[in-house]
């Protein structure tokens, strides 16, 4: 006979790991449902199954998506719940968060369920909060993973992508659930386990559960990756499950303060091309400090950065992930933080593709120079969205890399680049300033005396020009920059040409030795790449 509807109190949803077996769970759940208000009379245990593998296509957010429809399903066939418990193992970890998150609305108001209001506890198993870390050491297949993703489009539709340490969905949730968290009247009591042999995440990877007050972090012993959750295989089956059950028993705090100040600044200061945080960065961290005092300022660095590497779109992105963990680490030291941003050169392209690939990203003032993004980039869908208050775009006359390289490149069909450093962006707005432009260069915003005018933009709203700026630039250059497009057609048709001539009169020989140098240095670019 079915059993009536609304006849449960609790709800505790269990969510496995990548290998989506919950067979493991048996012993684990069995033992749990011997206390009060987890038995079957009382409680709902609800075993998912999400069918992912690390290299089977899909996106993580899909999946979690479709986890939070089937908890919505599970609450409304029972008429609701008094309360819910989400449980996650590994990947479950990251799907039950994604979850949880989409039904309070944070990602869009319209998908805002009434189970999300009944969420009492989370539960987390060896999560994959901050993602996998890319590296030999963690796993050997890794680093070549991720430059497959950067140079192979279709590879990125892996699902291990998006589980990747700084990747666009990892990053996105990280950001939503420090913010969101940590800004509640009564947040759920969160735990999270993690085995002290875990190869895959470590206690470094998992430490944002420190920073909420209702967040605690327990190492069980003897315990790996994925025989955390197993009473079987552990020496001390009754000292491990009492040390998981009290997360399902512990009392939940009353209201608790948001955390973080919400009068702190951070700028993150971004470098260019040929260029480190030890130049004009630096100048202009001091000269921030010293003017508004308390304020943070990060002049971070990805080392020195060649225009070769500029010029190779796998490299380029390279460096999105590590911008997008910079501002992670930053908000995790303070989820009430208002950020700020000026950058130059690649600086500008790793922050408009972070922005675009982080919806949860956020800055209040951006100050751009030298910028190598497209004019016709998406400002108004990053002020539509609440990531950007306002923009200034400071435009250099004769700025080479922009003018020239950026929109040859273009013209190869690379449309992630562009001349928005020399054109201004296409986007008409009050909150939009451009100032040109500038007698000069590449740097030519950067220089000493002008400093003080950008750190004025961002922290004050201020926005003054210097003297003697230039109308328009030289119509050599106007010209020169619009012909770029078709002068890297040509050069490529005589690089092939070239290519062709050579193959058809060159020695036997000789081409096998070339065929060896071209391999070579494929090798030894993959090799440095992945490094």
């Amino acid at each position: 006979m079915p059993e009536a509807i609304g006849t449960k109190r609790r709800l505790v949803v269990v969510v496995p790991s990548i290998h989506d077996k919950t067979e493991p769970w048996d012993g684990l759940v069995e033992r749990l449902k011997t206390m009060p208000g987890y038995d079957d009379a009382t409680c709902d245990w609800h075993r998912t199954h999400h069918g992912a593998r690390w290299r089977k296509p899909g996106r993580a957010r899909d999946y979690a998506t479709a986890l939070a429809a089937d908890i919505h399903q599970r609450w409304v066939a029972n008429g609701g719940y008094d309360s819910v418990v989400l449980v996650g193992h590994s990947l479950g970890g990251v799907l039950v968060r994604y979850a949880y998150l989409h039904a309070l609305g944070t990602f869009a108001q319209s998908d805002r369920r009434d189970w999300a209001a009944a969420v009492e506890r989370v539960v987390l198993f060896a999560s994959l909060n901050r993602g996998v870390e890319v590296s030999f050491r963690r796993r050997w297949w890794l680093p070549p993973v991720a430059w497959l993703g950067r140079v192979l489009p279709v590879t990125r539709r892996w699902l291990v992508f998006d589980l990747l340490r700084a990747s666009a969905f990892i990053t996105n949730l990280r950001i939503a659930w420090l913010r969101e968290i940590n800004t509640m009247a009564r947040p759920p009591l969160m735990v999270q386990y993690l085995g002290r042999s875990d190869s895959l995440v470590s206690e470094d990877d998992s430490r944002d559960i420190d920073t909420f007050a209702t967040g605690t972090q327990e190492l069980i012993p003897d315990a790996t990756h994925g025989d955390l959750i197993r009473l079987d295989t552990a020496p001390d089956p009754d000292a491990r499950f009492a040390l998981i059950a009290r997360a399902f028993t512990a009392p939940r705090p009353a209201e608790v303060p948001p955390i973080g100040d919400p009068e702190q600044r951070v700028v993150i200061v971004l470098h260019g091309i040929r260029a480190s945080n030890n130049t004009w960065p630096r100048d202009l961290e001091r000269h921030i400090e010293a003017t508004w005092p308390g304020t943070e300022v990060i002049a971070a660095t990805y080392g020195r950065f060649s225009a070769r590497k500029f010029m190779i779109p796998a490299t380029r992105r390279k460096f999105l992930s590590w911008m997008q963990d910079t501002y992670a680490e930053r908000l995790a030291a303070n989820p009430r933080a208002t950020f700020h941003f000026i950058g130059h050169s690649n600086g500008t392209y790793l922050l408009g593709h972070s922005l675009k690939n982080i919806p949860a990203m956020r800055f209040e003032r951006i100050l751009l120079a030298g910028s190598v993004l497209p004019a016709s980039y998406d400002w108004q869908g990053r002020v539509r969205d609440n990531q950007v208050d306002a923009l200034r775009n400071d435009r250099a006359a004769r700025d080479v890399p922009v003018g020239m390289l950026c929109s040859g490149l273009r013209g190869l069909f690379m449309r992630d680049i562009g001349t928005g450093g020399v054109d201004g962006f296409l986007w008409e707005d009050p909150r939009k300033t451009e100032v040109y432009y500038y007698r000069g260069g590449h740097g030519a915003a950067l220089s000493a005396d002008n400093l003080p005018r950008l750190a004025s933009f961002v922290m004050d709203g201020t926005s003054s020009q210097p003297d003697g700026l230039m109308q328009e630039p030289s119509g050599r250059f106007s010209i020169l920059s619009r012909a770029a497009p078709v002068l890297a057609w040509l050069g490529v048709a005589l690089l092939l040409a070239g290519a062709v001539w050579f193959i058809d009169r060159g020695p036997l020989e000789e081409q096998y030795n070339a065929a060896v140098l071209l391999g070579g240095g494929f090798f030894a670019f993959l090799v440095l790449d992945l490094v």
